[in-house]
Formats: C-alpha cells, sequence, structure tokens
C-alpha cells in the first residue's frame, strides 16, 4: 500500500467515525442523555406527524425550540418551549438531558428552560411522540410506552389544543 493510499484510507475511516458519531447520537424521536440537539437538527415523531428543533417566527432573529406539524407545507408550530426566553444563536443553543431533565442551554451555555421534575432516574430521555406530545422517561424502563412519564409537553401551555388520547376513551 503506498503512503497515498494509506492516507485516503485513514481519511475514510475519520469521515467514517465521524458520520457515525454524529447519526448516532440522536434517535429518530429520541434525545438521549448522550445526545444534544442544536442548530438545525431535529427529532421526528416515529410516525413522521410532527418535528422538534429550533426555529424562528416570521422576520425573527430569535430561535425557539418547538413542536411543529410535520407533514404540513406551511410550518405550523404546536408548542413552544422557551417562549419567555429566545435564544440569539441556534448553533451555539443545545437542547439536552441533564441531571434528569431536559433542558435547554443559551449561547453562554446558562439554563434558560428546563422540564424541572424531580426525578431521581439515572437514565432519562426525551421522546417525541407521534400525537405531538413530547415526554420525558425514565429510558431504563423496560417498556416505556406504557410508563408514566416524568414530564410531558402535553401539560405545559400551548397554542394548540390536542386532544389526549386517555381524554378521548
Amino acid at each position: 500500500m503506498t503512503l497515498r493510499n494509506h492516507f485516503h484510507t485513514m481519511i475514510h475511516l475519520v469521515f467514517l467515525c465521524f458520520c457515525i458519531t454524529t447519526f448516532s447520537s440522536l434517535a429518530a424521536d429520541t434525545i438521549s442523555g448522550n445526545a444534544t440537539l442544536s442548530g438545525d437538527q431535529t427529532i421526528v415523531s416515529s410516525g413522521g406527524n410532527f418535528e422538534l428543533g429550533f426555529f424562528t417566527p416570521g422576520n425573527s432573529s430569535k430561535h425557539y425550540i418547538g413542536i411543529w406539524y410535520k407533514k404540513v407545507s406551511k410550518k405550523t408550530v404546536v408548542w413552544v418551549a422557551n417562549r419567555e426566553t429566545p435564544v440569539s444563536d441556534k448553533n451555539s443553543a443545545q437542547l439536552k438531558i441533564l441531571e434528569g431533565n431536559l433542558v435547554l442551554l443559551n449561547e453562554s451555555q446558562t439554563k434558560i428552560w428546563s422540564t424541572d421534575t424531580n426525578s431521581t432516574a439515572s437514565d432519562v430521555v426525551a421522546v417525541l411522540l407521534d400525537d405531538g406530545n413530547l415526554v420525558l422517561r425514565d429510558g431504563s424502563e423496560s417498556n416505556s410506552s406504557i410508563s408514566q412519564p416524568l414530564w410531558e409537553s402535553f401539560d405545559n401551555p400551548a397554542d394548540t389544543w390536542f386532544a389526549r388520547r386517555k381524554d378521548c376513551l
């Protein structure tokens, strides 16, 4: 193997490692303890109905974390986390799991929004459900789909009314 071929092989391996690390840090609908969401990264509910990420309303220069309909051509935001405290730079801000909570850190890495649970769970995950509800769960539970959420966006103010499954029964 020539030096040039060895160099190209090393470059490809580094690129592959970067891609695997980047793409495995966020599951399609989940933010886990080792992942952060920033910039243009989003998560999408398992059925593709809703998307969560940073958005900028209208001509504003401020950015918010929100949930919007994924399948509607005009972005229709249905829930906003940091409506009182927007961020200026979505590339430096981070949404992540920290000390058992989902938190939003601004450009200075100061916490500006949090789920503020008193959970003692060590393996917390945030999951965007296909009904538009963002839930914080104990990821170590074997059947988390039926477990009681530690926190959920449906219990927090929004501009859009959602019918909860259990309310419709």
